[in-house]
């Protein structure tokens, strides 16, 4: 299966649904009410899926109009569906060290785990986002957003 292909449709797709997002007021009622609005993280949360999207899917439109040859990590094989189990496996285990270990210590651990599993090795740059992505999250949806993560209930 080739990747480029299905990078060009899935981002798309994900371009059409944020802009549903930016663009319908009627997804603002029943929202949690914050400082900054209701609709102030789906919105930015739209700009940036369409900005990524677009980037991976210009890269990928290149790639197929110039005809290059396809490599090896550009192929998706889609026999065996280990992969499959072991992304479920970890969204369990997530799950579950949720109720005991809390949003801030459980998060960094998956997020490493699901970047061993899409083939990250450099371990300083996988540790360094694990743990800022979470402490930015934990703390910006308390603070901006006054939405109270999981925490540390041993």
């Amino acid at each position: 299966m080739d990747r480029r292909k299905i990078d060009i449709y899935l981002s798309t797709f994900l371009i059409i649904i944020s802009a549903i997002i930016l663009t319908d007021n009627n997804l603002v009622e029943g929202g949690a009410e914050s400082n900054i609005s209701s609709m102030f993280l789906p919105r930015f949360a739209a700009c940036l899926i369409i900005i990524f999207s677009l980037t991976i899917a210009i890269q990928s439109l290149m790639k197929l109009t110039k005809h290059t040859e396809i490599t090896a990590n550009e192929i998706i094989p889609t026999e065996g569906l280990s992969g499959v189990f072991i992304y479920i496996g970890i969204l369990i285990t997530y799950w579950i060290a949720m109720l005991y270990l809390g949003f801030l210590i459980s998060t960094p651990f998956i997020m490493i785990a699901v970047a061993v599993l899409l083939g990250g090795r450099r371990w300083g740059s996988i540790i360094t986002m694990s743990i800022a992505t979470s402490l930015i999250i934990f703390y910006g949806s308390k603070i901006f957003l006054r939405v109270y993560l999981p925490t540390w209930t041993l």
